[in-house]
């Protein structure tokens, strides 16, 4: 009853508000604004109407179904406050194509359906909403992308260059739904690295690319995705929902990276993506392409998840048929084909070791085939990792039956050493960022396939029963390498990185958990300032920074207490029997006695005066409690990744 009487009310309102021509952009009276209600004056500016080959005004193109006043801004819009709109997202449009604009005029998008090849489009109301949205930010998202080509493209080169920038400047995005997502979601990416402060070139200034903010552009693009994928077809809402999950680990959010990983595997399941004969045949050169590079770069990006944050690997490389993409670069790629031969794919083997510059200089692409073929070895590895740290779970062993026995650390990094030293140098040298591209790209190369060869040996690392010397040896060995890149492609890299990183806390964790000499933590001690001095270089301008370089820096100083104040107890103490344990822990908890330490790079250890008592018989271990601030999980005997999913 009392919902018929809000009804009631509530026509009686709009019947009293008068409607009144507006010369608003978007045709809106002021009055309806003002009460929120539906606008019905759309009437044409003449009663005869609008004489042929005359330029249609915006308001003469908007529906009542247009929201109201989501242009003149750059705030994020209020899609279910969309007038004449329900908020259900089921109703679904006729598969209409969209009618090409008479006019230069971007408004008349508004009145045209997206493009039906992809799937269809599911509520008018939000459509036009972030439609409004793209239209008032058309200039930063044209910003956006030249700087996706910059930043994001190295290592994850889903767009064909030239042909994705003349769509956007022909707007394309605006009648094409799945490459509107696709859209955003770049954006929503550059955004983000932007505001983490990715930026190298002299071109761009962070403050002219944080507005409107990532969040903008990200839910955009989500809310641009069909609730029910089956209509999400084609391939643009494929490579949508994989850049939203590259997006969600820039922003920390790394449940969201696996709710679009998962959609994005849904999506390519139900096209046959992991086969090239299964893809449409009509299709030309550049979106072939365009295809191997996003296959290739989720089959890395899966592997990466599941080596760092647990999980499993949804393709195998055994059951990909998909060639690499060819060593070629952009400007050669025509929609007809390619302008110079391409280089032999050979997507079967692990080196690609055709003469290249015999036929062309070498192209950016082959190193990045390259690291493909990291992430090919690395997937081999989280297998027999798995295995092997598996629990009893009552499950019969089969795989032994078709598995030779593992090979050990040693032989696999020989083998990737030799790989790795067969590529052209420009791939094993990392020099400072130039700001032109066409260097910049083998930079990028570079600083990938060695953050990737790190990440594979803390893998194998983390698969074998080593002591605390040989974790300090290859965590000294990885701080070492990621020092000597050029923080400008660290940055880049941008938030991943800190998850590879994550991998090096893994380690020094597990020595810190362990038995430790004085000699032993005086070399803990200085991996884990140079690990909290590299830090600092990364995470200064992060938007959503964990602050782990002053937690680590902080954990020093409170440890460095307890050694202090342990040594005081030792003194006071008669020495162990000859037959003792040679293993104690003392639960004192020094940081409440002992002021901490101011830290200065290059410092040393401040107990080395006494460090004569028993060194070379004497063990510890931290008490727990002293590792409670540490920045990484500690306890990750059974977890299958270095940074549990909780984690986040």
């Amino acid at each position: 009853m009392n919902a018929a009487r809000t009804a009631k009310a509530s026509a009686r309102i709009e019947g009293l508000i008068k409607c009144s021509k507006s010369d608003d952009v978007l045709g809106r009276c002021q009055n309806c604004a003002d009460f929120d209600v539906p606008c019905t004056f759309d009437r044409p500016a003449k009663r005869r109407g609008v004489k042929a080959g005359t330029k249609v005004h915006a308001r003469d193109t908007l529906t009542s179904r247009s929201p109201a006043g989501q242009v003149q801004t750059s705030q994020v819009p209020q899609p279910e406050r969309a007038s004449g709109s329900s908020a259900s997202r089921s109703s679904m449009y006729p598969d209409t194509p969209s009618r090409p604009s008479l006019t230069a005029d971007h408004w008349t998008s508004f009145n045209t359906g997206w493009s039906t090849t992809e799937g269809y489009d599911d509520d008018g109301a939000l459509r036009n909403s972030w439609k409004a949205f793209a239209i008032s930010s058309d200039q930063q998202i044209r910003n956006l992308v030249q700087v996706y080509f910059e930043i994001v493209y190295p290592i994850f080169p889903l767009f064909h260059r030239p042909s994705f920038i003349e769509r956007i400047n022909n707007r394309e995005h605006l009648k094409n739904q799945g490459l509107f997502a696709s859209t955003m979601a770049v954006c929503a990416l550059v955004s983000g690295r932007a505001r983490d402060g990715a930026l190298y070139s002299t071109r761009w200034h962070r403050e002219e690319l944080i507005e409107p903010p990532s969040e903008a552009f990200y839910a955009a693009a989500k809310d641009s995705l069909p609730r029910d994928l089956a209509l999400a077809r084609g391939f643009n809402y494929m490579r949508a929902c994989a850049i939203l999950a590259i997006a969600s680990i820039q922003n920390g959010q790394i449940k969201n990276m696996q709710k679009y990983s998962g959609m994005y595997h849904t999506l390519t399941t139900m096209e046959g993506f992991h086969d090239e004969k299964l893809w449409p045949k009509d299709i030309g050169t550049i979106e072939i392409e365009e295809r191997r590079r996003l296959f290739w770069s989720i089959y890395t990006l899966d592997v990466y998840s599941a080596s760092v944050w647990g999980g499993i690997i949804r393709y195998r490389e055994a059951h990909s048929l998909v060639r690499y993409p060819s060593e070629v670069d952009d400007e050669f790629i025509t929609r007809n084909g390619y302008s110079i031969p391409p280089v032999s794919e050979e997507s079967s083997t692990f080196s690609h070791s055709s003469p290249v510059g015999s036929r062309q200089p070498v192209s950016w692409i082959h190193g990045w085939n390259f690291t493909t073929d990291l992430y090919r070895i690395l997937e081999h590895l989280v297998d027999g990792t798995r295995r092997r740290c598996s629990p009893a779970n009552g499950i019969t062993e089969v795989w032994s039956l078709f598995s030779p026995a593992s090979i050990s650390e040693p032989a696999v990094m020989e083998r990737v050493l030799s790989m790795y030293a067969a590529l052209p140098p420009q791939f094993r040298e990392t020099p400072p960022t130039t700001g032109d591209m066409s260097k910049d790209l083998f930079g990028f190369q570079s600083a990938n396939i060695q953050a990737t060869l790190q990440l594979l040996r803390m893998v194998l690392l983390s698969a074998e029963e080593t002591g605390v010397d040989r974790k300090c040896d290859v965590a000294g060995d990885l701080l070492s390498v990621f020092s000597k890149v050029p923080v400008e492609y660290l940055k880049a890299i941008s938030s991943p990185l800190l998850h590879h990183l994550g991998g090096i806390g893994y380690i020094l964790g597990s020595v810190m958990e362990g038995s430790l000499s004085d000699a032993s933590y005086q070399r803990l001690r200085t991996l884990l300032l140079k690990m909290a001095d590299l830090l600092h270089r990364l995470e200064t301008g992060l938007h959503r920074s964990a602050g782990a370089s002053q937690r680590l820096r902080s954990q020093v100083d409170r440890i460095d207490g307890y050694m202090r104040t342990s040594r005081l107890v030792n003194l006071s103490v008669p020495p162990p029997p000859p037959n003792g344990a040679s293993v104690v822990s003392i639960n004192i908890k020094p940081e409440t006695m002992v002021p901490p330490t101011e830290y200065h790079q290059g410092d040393n250890a401040p107990m080395s005066a006494a460090a004569g008592v028993g060194e070379q018989m004497m063990q510890f271990q931290l008490p727990p409690e002293l590792l409670t601030d540490w920045p990484w999980p500690l306890d990750n005997s059974h977890s299958e990744g270095f940074l549990p999913l909780a984690f986040e």
